[in-house]
C-alpha cells in the first residue's frame, strides 16, 4: 500500500508545525496579511492544520467550512489568483521550514491547487 501524502510528509507533528510556520510567513507577507487581521491566528492554525490533514489523506475531523463560504468575505474584499500565489508561496516557505522534501513539497502545493477555484468562488 502506497503511503498518503500525510505519512510521506511526517505526519501529524509536521502539519502541525507547517500549519505554524505557514502562518508566520503569512503575516509577513505585505500582499496577503491583511486578509488576517483582526483573526484568531492560533485558532486559526488549528483550523488549517486539520484541513491539511484531512487533505492529504491523514485520520482528520475536519469539520470547517467548504472553501467556498469560508472565504466569501475575503473574495468580497478582494482576494484574487495573486493573492492565492502569494499564499502557495507561504505554503512552499513553511514545509521548507519543517524539511519537507521538494518532491513533496511539490504534491502538496499540486493538491492544494486543486482548491483553487472554490477559494476564489468560482
Amino acid at each position: 500500500m502506497n503511503p498518503t501524502l500525510f505519512e510521506k510528509i511526517g505526519g501529524q507533528e509536521t502539519v502541525e508545525k507547517a500549519s505554524h510556520f505557514l502562518y508566520v510567513h503569512i503575516l509577513q507577507d505585505e500582499h496577503i496579511k491583511h486578509f488576517f487581521e483582526g483573526i484568531d491566528i492560533e485558532k486559526q492554525q488549528r483550523k488549517m492544520s486539520a484541513f491539511l490533514t484531512y487533505i492529504f489523506g491523514g485520520p482528520s475531523l475536519y469539520i470547517g467550512k467548504d472553501m467556498r463560504r469560508a472565504h466569501k468575505n475575503a473574495v468580497g474584499d478582494g482576494l484574487g489568483d495573486s493573492h492565492v500565489d502569494s499564499m502557495m508561496e507561504c505554503v512552499r516557505k513553511a514545509l521548507s521550514d519543517v524539511q519537507v522534501d521538494e518532491e513533496s513539497i511539490e504534491e502538496v502545493i499540486k493538491t492544494i491547487e486543486t482548491h483553487r477555484d472554490d477559494v476564489l468562488g468560482r
